[in-house]
């Protein structure tokens, strides 16, 4: 899934805005390349449900793709 950071604070704890709307909470566990996420920044992310509740994992900076000339 596709998504933007929305706000990360100093604890560790965060939410990304889903493409599909949802609004998906996350920890600096779940994130893979824990330096330089804030808010504002695109992220490909998978989703783990635990007691019916979404939970975002693997959370990735999504690159932008080079322009080709």
């Amino acid at each position: 899934m596709i998504g933007i950071v929305k706000k990360f604070d100093a604890q560790g704890f965060g939410i990304i805005d889903g493409a599909d709307g949802s609004k998906v909470p996350f920890i600096l566990s779940d994130v893979m390349n824990r330096q330089g996420l804030e808010p504002g920044q695109k992220v490909v992310f998978s989703v783990r449900r635990v007691k019916d509740k979404a939970f975002a994992q693997n959370v990735v900076l999504k690159r932008r793709s080079p322009k080709t000339p």
